[in-house]
């Protein structure tokens, strides 16, 4: 707990700095983070990354803090095309593993652009500095990927810091869901805190 608590006040202040917001200094890479976290701490990040958004703004530190919960965007979007009860059904009927299929292809995960991106890119607010925070990884879990939602993201916005909270582990080079399944390689992303593990019961 302490350590989380200590990472949190450090990435207050990593948020603040000029160079953080303009992604200077960087060696040419686009500004992506990766904040990995215990998944039983889950509320506690929930809570740390709320109080941030809040007291974060262009006036209090030169950007504001934008929250994007990939889980409410998939819903949206589901819901927008009326398709929630079929995938419901769907579930009782063919199993997750139809879904994940099914969910991948009307989002479009596996094009350059897909509905998740499109989204956070409509309702980016472009009209001052702005740093975007990700979550809901662990509640779209396994029917969205992070690392493909990253891939596409990396490519769409390239001026805005991202920020995706992870409720696993991120070595710099694998994002292992919860700390024990597999997720994918990804090594385009900074790690703020990575290998939990290592330092923390």
């Amino acid at each position: 707990m302490a350590d989380l608590n200590r990472d949190f006040d450090r990435l207050r202040e990593k948020i603040r700095q000029p160079a953080f917001q303009r992604n200077q200094g960087l060696s040419n890479e686009v500004g992506y983070y990766i904040f990995d976290y215990r998944p039983k701490d889950e509320l506690i990040v929930r809570e740390n990354v709320a109080a941030i958004a809040k007291e974060s703004t262009v006036a209090t530190i030169g950007a504001n803090v934008q929250v994007f919960d990939l889980f409410d965007i998939m819903m949206t979007i589901v819901d927008g095309f009326g398709y929630r009860a079929a995938f419901e059904k769907m579930e009782v009927e063919d199993g997750m593993s139809r879904v994940i299929i099914e969910m991948n292809n009307i989002m479009r995960m596996n094009q350059e652009e897909n509905r998740i991106v499109q989204y956070i890119e409509d309702h980016l607010d472009k009209t001052q500095p702005t740093i975007i925070f990700l979550t809901g990884v662990g509640k779209v879990f396994p029917l969205i990927r992070s690392h493909k939602v990253l891939n596409t993201l990396n490519q769409v916005i390239d001026t805005s810091p991202v920020v995706m909270f992870y409720p696993g582990v991120y070595n710099g080079t694998n994002l292992k869901m919860f700390g024990e399944l597999e997720d994918d390689h990804y090594y385009r992303a900074f790690g703020l805190r990575m290998g939990w593990n290592d330092h923390e019961d």
